[in-house]
């Protein structure tokens, strides 16, 4: 969703479809929208929250001195829950429980894991954690950021999970985290009921063109690219939800990429 995908053929290394890719997908027309003099796309196919929080961390740690000048806006979509991030043969490995793997090693695991360590539980605790630690990672080097679901509802993942009253619910800064606890407010959400269209699994053009435009107009709107308090002076802000919301069942058919 964040990466591209399907906008030109994935597999094809030509730098000019590559070039394409990056400019069109919503990360590259949210820069053009905000006036930014670069912008960066981390997403991979198939990318897991795992993967979002440690690549986050070691490029921002990396490129300390745009993030002490307040040069940068970080914007995470976050990606399904139920996908892991494995080492493995000397690389991270991404695993989706319910899609085969190329390498033998990550199948075996993959098979395990469904097996064996796969649960609503386990995936919404996970996540509500990702979500805490990144924004207090955030908030602590007060780089001004916006975050929101990609493929489905963080606030629906971590209710399947049991964790809805949780305290930690309360501690996420909805402020900064376009569609929290909205129904149907994920981007794959939003954009199959906006009529823009489709590439195979994702969006074309013009979906990536309009899921820019509502970002941008709500970092302008909530001045997000202002620097944010320190993690221990910003309380969480925004309306408390309400404690009896009905959660959807899980889809163990969706099969983005």
């Amino acid at each position: 969703m964040t990466y591209g995908a399907e906008l030109v053929d994935d597999r094809d290394p030509d730098p000019e479809l590559r070039n394409y890719r990056e400019k069109n997908a919503w990360p590259g027309r949210i820069g053009e929208f905000l006036d930014a003099d670069r912008v960066v796309n981390d997403a991979v196919i198939s990318g897991s929250n795992d993967r979002i929080v440690r690549t986050t961390i070691d490029w921002l740690a990396a490129h300390r001195e745009a993030a002490e000048d307040g040069q940068l806006l970080v914007v995470v979509g976050w990606s399904g829950a139920m996908r892991r991030e494995f080492y493995v043969d000397g690389a991270f490995r991404q695993v989706i429980p319910y899609q085969p793997q190329q390498h033998p090693d990550v199948q075996q695991l993959t098979d395990l894991y469904r097996k064996f360590a796969w649960h609503d539980r386990e995936c919404g605790a996970r996540l509500l954690t990702q979500i805490l630690s990144l924004q207090a990672f955030l908030q602590q080097c007060r780089i001004p950021y916006l975050f929101f679901d990609a493929i489905e509802g963080s606030f629906d993942s971590i209710g399947r999970g049991g964790l809805a009253e949780s305290a930690g619910v309360e501690m996420v800064d909805r402020s900064r985290f376009y569609g929290f606890g909205a129904a149907d407010g994920s981007m794959a959400d939003v954009l199959r009921a906006s009529g823009t269209g489709w590439k195979g699994r994702h969006p074309a053009e013009d979906g990536h063109e309009a899921w820019a435009h509502k970002l941008a107009a709500y970092v302008a709107a909530g001045q997000l690219l202002r620097r944010p308090a320190a993690a221990s002076a910003a309380p969480p802000t925004g309306p408390a939800f309400g404690r009896r919301r009905a959660f959807r069942p899980a889809n163990r058919d969706f099969l983005y990429p």
